[in-house]
């Protein structure tokens, strides 16, 4: 049977045995402002603005836009316009789901509410994912912004000096970064650094630079249309065989057996 929530003066509505299924998502990054006009969005989206300002424009209501803004969006027609006061970036993540999760166009997910970045680690997880991941990362996404969205300053967060090394992280993701490196960015020692990083992403930040990387790479293997060898000179690995090899480890496949 569905749950009826009201929240934030926003009706909700949950069910156990939605079917979601994964759609698309891209992190978007622009040096000048962006508009993307009027279009009719047919799925549920996630919206996280990580920079730049501007109006989100519906048929019958206006959104102001702004850095840290996070969104749970309903299928309609929309219009988005980022001004060029600083550069954009933001992440989507589109999933088709069985039922209407919100009866408003939007919901959004107040930055002081103690699952707000827990939210957006699931939300880039996602597009490091395959299959089914995707849709169990999404549903737990979605039950977290439908029920757990209260404002809460006293919840535990994510440590702001791990949210700035997972900024770094996706600005670098050509560079052979080092832990001792990230550490240092977090002021932090290394030791000190691996507790804090696991205790807030549930991995090491070892295993996070290599999975962050390689899905990566396979973007590019896929929609950039390089070989092999010019995707591990770009990543900085020394031969193709040791790049080869941590492919294969998170992908489990050789970066050349997808293609």
């Amino acid at each position: 049977m569905a749950e009826t929530v009201t929240l934030m003066s926003k009706t909700i509505m949950t069910a156990p045995d939605d079917t979601i299924a994964y759609v698309g998502g891209a992190h978007i990054r622009f040096e000048r402002g962006l508009h993307l006009p009027p279009r009719n969005v047919e799925n549920h989206r996630f919206l996280y603005v990580e920079s730049g300002s501007g109006e989100f424009i519906l048929p019958d209501e206006r959104l102001q836009l702004d850095n840290r803004m996070l969104l749970l969006l309903s299928p309609g027609i929309r219009e988005i316009r980022y001004d060029d006061k600083r550069p954009v970036s933001y992440t989507y993540i589109e999933f088709k789901v069985t039922r209407d999760l919100i009866t408003e166009p939007w919901l959004r997910v107040p930055e002081t509410s103690q699952h707000f970045q827990t939210l957006i680690g699931l939300l880039r997880s996602t597009l490091h994912e395959d299959g089914r991941g995707v849709e169990l990362i999404i549903r737990a996404a979605i039950d977290l912004a439908l029920r757990h969205t209260v404002p809460d300053a006293s919840g535990p967060t994510v440590d702001d000096r791990i949210r700035q090394v997972l900024d770094y992280i996706d600005r670098n993701l050509n560079r052979a970064l080092k832990v001792s490196e990230l550490a240092e960015l977090a002021g932090l020692s290394e030791p000190q650094f691996r507790r804090v990083f696991r205790a807030n992403m549930s991995i090491g930040p070892k295993e996070h630079l290599l999975r962050t990387r390689m899905h990566y790479a396979r973007r590019i293997l896929e929609s950039e249309g390089l070989r092999v060898s010019d995707v591990a000179e770009l990543l900085q690995f020394e031969t193709v065989y040791q790049f080869s090899k941590q492919y294969k480890e998170v992908h489990g496949h050789s970066p050349t057996g997808r293609r």
